[in-house]
């Protein structure tokens, strides 16, 4: 079982999660951290730590180092610490893309993903383990499950750092529906599960299932692609929120106008082809992005016109040109 950690210019961050990776409860045997090219010693940093060997950097290609690290609540007992350096910042899908591709590669049966800023508690994944075990014994159906993604910023175990929303009869997510609280959801809880998932914030899930869904599209760079891996995902699996299963994370702040909303506007215009009523979703979408740039003038109304663009014609891929 592997832990797959994306990280980027967090250092402080990562050591946080890292160290909660190695007190869990239920011991994982490998922890990939991959690293898209951070400038602000991060690298530095985990060698000081001694949690990883010395690497050499490639302009080329992603370097990889492994290290054998005890765990501090099971001793004698190690883990597998593997530093992943890409050559480039290819954004948190192409870190996923490549994390969970070493990771299906290396033969591990179940993966846990996340982000560098997630805090996992000490039982979050000997929880996740035991309604997998559960859940597999009941029936043949597969399945994905999600820690519960609580905010950092408010302890007290029933704020969201992100909306659960709620499934459709058919399975799609119901227009308009966010809930930011555990007290909103438990009622419609069943033996301590939620049908919803927050991708890649503790998300866990069999490496049998990836190899059948795919691996993250790397070409969304950011934003969006961690909807299309859960939706993909959806097709075949049910999608589960283990609410006893807790970890934290930052509550996410406002996102500024910038060079990333193009991503988030192209992204998510083609995320929404997975769901029902999609002319009306990308319809909604189409209409608050113009307003959203009118506010910030010519050049964010050429932003999101470009987004929109790109979206409606399906064209990913990173752009260097972006510019507001």
């Amino acid at each position: 079982m592997a832990a797959v950690v994306v990280t980027y210019n967090r250092k402080r961050l990562l050591g946080v999660c890292l160290e909660s990776l190695l007190r869990q409860t239920f011991p994982l045997d490998a922890i990939y951290i991959v690293d898209n090219c951070s400038t602000d010693g991060t690298y530095e940093s985990l060698l000081a730590a001694d949690r990883i060997t010395a690497v050499a950097t490639s302009e080329n290609a992603a370097v990889e180092s492994a290290r054998t690290v005890p765990l501090p609540t099971h001793a004698p007992r190690h883990v597998h610490i593997r530093y992943v350096r890409l050559p480039e910042n290819t954004g948190g899908a192409g870190g996923f893309h490549e994390g969970l591709k070493r990771a299906t590669d290396a033969r591990f049966d179940w993966l846990w993903l996340m982000d560098d800023d997630l805090a996992p508690t000490p039982g979050a994944l000997a929880t996740l383990v035991a309604k997998k075990e559960g859940l597999a014994a009941a029936s043949d159906q597969p399945f994905l499950l999600n820690s519960l993604v609580l905010s950092q910023d408010h302890r007290d175990d029933d704020t969201l750092a992100f909306p659960l929303q709620e499934l459709s009869p058919k399975g799609h997510p119901k227009l308009g529906v966010y809930h930011w609280h555990v007290s909103d959801i438990q009622s419609r809880a069943r033996e301590g599960l939620y049908r919803w998932a927050c991708p890649f914030n503790g998300t866990f899930i069999s490496s049998s299932a990836v190899a059948q869904i795919g691996l993250p599209n790397k070409d969304f760079y950011i934003w969006g692609d961690e909807k299309d891996f859960l939706w993909r995902a959806a097709r075949v699996l049910d999608i589960y929120t283990v609410l006893d299963s807790k970890v934290y994370h930052p509550r996410p702040p406002r996102p500024a106008f910038d060079w990333k909303q193009y991503y988030n506007i192209r992204n998510m215009l083609i995320v929404n082809r997975h769901f029902n009523l999609t002319w009306l979703r990308n319809l909604k979408l189409t209409v608050l992005s113009l307003a959203l740039g009118l506010r910030h003038g010519p050049r964010g109304l050429a932003l999101v016109g470009r987004a929109l663009a790109d979206g409606l014609r399906g064209r990913l891929g990173r752009r260097d040109d972006l510019r507001l």
